[in-house]
């Protein structure tokens, strides 16, 4: 009995530092963003040395600039990699980019998981093979 409740902590305690080991993975990091749907993003409207990004904070908040505004909301980590992203709120400037900036924005909420691989984080819907949205890591 000992050793099976001994057994059952230390599996607990495994799969938390699985999930906190994912999260970590994803937060405090600034994800520069490369690719919205199926178009690429090369440079930013907003200024040439400040790209658009989004950063997953620890306190489950959201911050980030998009190709015409900056923005916030909150996020969820869920078990594996499922990751909910809330409806953003954000400043109101309008630029040539505007199109790419709603593309962008709306397909945040739509995210329902998100794969690493290296430096680079991909953004899933529930509907698709591809990601919706692509980031690289912030040198």
């Amino acid at each position: 009995m000992r050793i099976s409740l001994l057994l059952i902590g230390v599996v607990g305690l495994l799969s938390g530092c699985k999930k906190e080991e994912a999260a970590s993975s994803i937060q405090n990091t600034r994800w520069m963003l490369v690719q919205v749907e199926d178009f690429a993003i090369n440079l930013s409207s907003y200024s040439p040395t400040f790209n658009s990004y989004v950063q997953f904070n620890p306190d489950n908040k959201t911050n980030g600039l998009a190709p015409c505004n900056s923005f916030g909301g909150t996020y969820t980590l869920g078990r594996d990699t499922r990751l909910n992203v809330s409806v953003q709120a954000s400043t109101r400037a309008t630029c040539a980019a505007q199109s790419i900036e709603d593309r962008y924005l709306s397909a945040l909420p739509r995210t329902v998981r998100y794969e690493l691989s290296g430096q680079e984080l991909r953004l899933f819907d529930a509907d698709s093979v591809a990601p919706i949205l692509i980031f690289r890591a912030a040198e």
